[in-house]
Parts: structure tokens; sequence; C-alpha cells
């Protein structure tokens, strides 16, 4: 169980990346890797904080099952390098779980990751990054994470003084299992911060 949560709760994590509607800075321009947005973001930023809340709820043959997963960073030594098209990732984290099923604390955990590392392309439009690679790429106990190199959009911000980089997420899904007739819903919110070395 502890590791399919640790499992679960990193892609949790990793998902922070993948926002889509969270209105940010008016003074970011559109358009391609030329813009001045693209020339603000290249060089390396360091991880300074991550967090992720994700609320579940999930409804089976008439019981209600509830969930809530508080991810708060701990230790960051992580590092993200943008060129004009391109991005690579390099570095360790460590972050604290803090978990309620159905209002009760069922384990509170601290976990590390250890050489991390990632790589890929992207491209701007306003606020919104479109990623294809992943921001992190690592093998956990001989699992595929092949689901995280899929193309994802995220919501950015920089700020003023060009020196701190902002991704968020707000994002709310619903799904039903055709087979089991199983609903289940999830909220996420989750932000990282990141300083230009």
């Amino acid at each position: 169980m502890k590791k399919i949560l640790a499992l679960f709760c990193l892609f949790t994590l990793l998902t922070a990346f993948t926002c889509e509607d969270e209105p940010l800075d008016d003074g970011i321009d559109s358009g391609s890797n030329t813009s001045d947005t693209n020339v603000a973001l290249i060089g390396s930023w360091d991880l300074t904080d991550f967090s992720v809340i994700l609320e579940t709820s999930t409804e089976f043959n008439g019981e209600s099952f509830t969930s809530n997963i508080d991810i708060q960073s701990t230790e960051e030594d992580y590092v993200l390098t943008f060129t004009e098209s391109s991005f690579t990732t390099n570095g360790s984290y460590s972050y604290d779980t803090n978990i309620v099923f159905n209002g009760e604390t069922t384990q509170s955990e601290p976990y590390t990751l250890e050489n991390v590392s990632g790589s890929g392309t992207y491209y701007t439009s306003g606020n919104l990054m479109t990623v294809d690679g992943s921001f992190y790429e690592f093998e956990y106990e001989g699992m595929d994470q092949s689901i995280l190199d899929e193309e994802q959009t995220g919501t950015f911000e920089i700020s003023e003084d060009g020196q701190t980089l902002t991704f968020y997420q707000e994002e709310t899904i619903s799904q039903t299992d055709p087979v089991t007739g199983t609903v289940t819903s999830s909220a996420t919110n989750s932000t990282s911060v990141w300083t230009k070395q």
C-alpha cells in the first residue's frame, strides 16, 4: 500500500504542469519561441517550492469515499534549464504528504526522489506553455512513466524583475467507469515556484 500511495502522490505532483485556466500576467507576449517571453525563460531555474492539494471522491455501489492529499516540498535541489525551444531538468527533491481518507488521517510520509532528469521541447503562446517531453523522467520500481511524456499545456507567470517563474494548476475531472458504474471526481490545485540562477 505504501508503494502504491507513494506512486500515486508522485504522479499527482508531476501533473502540476498540466494546467490551463489560471489568468496571469497580461504583459506576456503571444507567439513563437522568439517572443520576449521565451527570451525571459532562457537560462537555468532552481526549484524553490512546490505544493499540490488533491481532493478525490468516489461513489461505488452506493458507498462514498473521499480522500485529500496535501503534498508540500521540504528540500529542493532541482534545476530546469530552457534554451530557445527546448529544456532539460535534473536533480533531486523531497516532500511530505498528508493523507486524509474519509475524514481520518491514514498516513503522513516524507519522500525523496534522487537523480531525476527530463528533457523535451516547448513553445509558448501568451501565458501558456506547451511541452513535448517531460519535466521529470525517472524509473520507479521498474514502472513505466511514459504517460508523463505526452504533450502537455501549462499556465505560467514570470515576475516583473524576471527572477521568479511560477507554474499553476487548478483542474477538476469527473469520470464514470462504464463497466462498474464507479464515479470518481478529483480537484487538483498546485503551484511550483522557480528562481533564476
